[in-house]
């Protein structure tokens, strides 16, 4: 997994400051990242957030963020895990 790039870091923090945890649809967090961001732009992001966890797709339209501290726990549990096993196996 690739560390995020700036641009993903920013719009994931403008949608968290909007919308928190709350539910939103795409049309919603287009209208908030459009005075930065192009359509294109925004729906790509959104949408590689999701694949890596950051975002969650409830239906077609709408999205709950996941915020950064339950996303990092996630990521540094599975991380450990493996860790583990791969530590485990050249002993």
């Amino acid at each position: 997994m690739r560390w995020l790039k700036k641009r993903e870091i920013i719009i994931y923090f403008l949608l968290y400051k909007k919308f928190e945890t709350e539910k939103f649809n795409i049309g919603e967090a287009i209208q908030v990242l459009s005075p930065y961001f192009s359509k294109k732009v925004s729906i790509n992001v959104i949408r590689y957030l999701t694949k890596v966890g950051l975002v969650i797709k409830l239906n077609e339209t709408e999205y709950r963020l996941l915020s950064m501290e339950e996303y990092l726990l996630e990521i540094s549990v599975s991380y450990i895990r493996r860790r583990a096993t791969l530590h485990h196996k050249t002993q």
